[in-house]
């Protein structure tokens, strides 16, 4: 009896274990198919993109700030001023 009880016991472990280590190997060959590859390389350039833009507008944000100051700090008129604009 105790023998039948560790028998089972040890398979339906093994089994466990098992249908755990399938799991993880049909997920792992799903990660590295090419579909899945471009689908993630495409969301990192689209994030990348959006990244990029928001610190271009960032930028230029700054560098009219800054002109602003020097302008005001050496006393030259912007080109519409100048202008008559």
């Amino acid at each position: 009896m105790k023998r039948a009880f560790t028998l089972a016991l040890g398979l339906g472990a093994g089994v466990v274990i098992g249908i755990y280590v399938v799991r993880r190997l049909d997920d792992a060959q799903r990660a590295v198919q090419p579909s899945t590859l471009a689908g993630n390389a495409g969301r990192a350039a689209a994030g990348m993109t959006e990244r990029l833009k928001a610190a271009a507008a960032e930028g230029r944000l700054a560098a009219a700030e800054r002109e602003a100051e020097l302008r005001g700090q050496f006393d030259v008129p912007s080109l519409r001023s100048a202008l008559g604009a």
